[in-house]
């Protein structure tokens, strides 16, 4: 993320642009309390590749690629039976937790699959404008005005997010950022919920403290036929790098990755185009592209 400047040190910023989406592992800086700065961010930029990353764990573990690579290796030619069927996304319902940019190309790649979506947000999305996405959007991406889920939920309570988990979920996406409320989001309670008619998938590519490891652990170890989950992935891990005596390495049917679902050329290509265009806004006067803190004067 690089080296954050003191106010001091630098008594003519006005504008700091990260090239990343999520600001929270800085957001104690001093700058995000001097009143004259403006912070922007690159929400937008890792959505498509976080996407399909996310797509890829899933369509790897549902049509059992792992599986067959083993089979492979083994220079097996092997043959499925009731253990070892594969199945179709289409038909599943899936749960996406923050409907930002990320959660919005989910549900496109989601519709296109025949996969149900419903998303879940910490404050109403009813009217047209409440549902519209005002972050960067690549063109040709996401769900810009909000139309493509089934339904929407919403709340800030234990009890609200309970409720999404009871809707008969077979994939629940973790996409939000991590703050003072949402840490430790989905715990053993949750997990229970989830998992209460069949065991569901569990994604996480959003922070990992969101997620209650060791619950995860233990839901993991019971299995779908237990009343635990099938399966995860996670992309994100508390604490990282998750260090190597760590059992979630070892647990069943997880997949880890180390915090790189959106690093691609293509990525780092959309920040600098989102920098590019917020400073010719700021040379016209304009308001600056994904504004997480504006000055005082200017605040959105």
């Amino acid at each position: 993320m690089g080296y954050v400047p003191k106010p001091a040190q630098a008594p003519r910023l006005r504008y700091i642009h990260f090239n990343v989406a999520g600001i929270d592992r800085v957001a104690h800086e001093e700058v995000f309390r001097d009143s004259n700065i403006t912070i922007a961010s690159s929400t937008g930029a890792p959505a498509i590749a976080v996407s399909e990353w996310i797509f890829g764990v899933l369509l790897a573990h549902y049509r059992q690629l792992f599986m067959f690579k083993e089979w492979q290796d083994n220079s097996t030619w092997g043959r499925l039976g009731p253990n070892t069927l594969t199945s179709s996304l289409d038909g599943k319902r899936m749960g996406i937790v923050g409907y930002g940019t990320i959660g919005r190309q989910v549900a496109r790649i989601a519709q296109a699959l025949s996969i149900q979506t419903v998303v879940y947000t910490s404050t109403p999305r009813i009217t047209a404008a409440e549902r519209r996405n005002n972050s960067f959007v690549q063109s040709g991406s996401g769900d810009p005005d909000g139309t493509i889920p089934s339904q929407y939920f919403h709340g800030k309570t234990k009890a609200d997010f309970q409720h999404l988990l009871s809707q008969d979920l077979d994939i629940l996406v973790l996409a939000l950022p991590l703050t003072p409320a949402t840490r430790h989001l989905v715990g053993k309670d949750e997990l229970r919920i989830l998992n209460a008619k069949a065991g569901a998938y569990l994604v996480n590519i959003s922070r990992g403290a969101i997620l209650d490891q060791d619950a995860l652990l233990e839901s993991l170890q019971k299995g779908a036929g237990n009343g635990g989950l099938q399966g995860a992935a996670l992309d994100v891990t508390d604490p990282e790098p998750l260090p190597s005596d760590s059992n979630l390495w070892a647990a069943p049917n997880i997949f880890i990755s180390p915090h790189v679902s959106s690093i691609t050329p293509q990525t780092i290509g959309r920040s600098y185009a989102i920098l590019a265009e917020s400073l010719k806004r700021q040379a016209r006067g304009e308001n600056l592209l994904n504004v997480v803190k504006a000055p005082q004067t200017e605040r959105l």
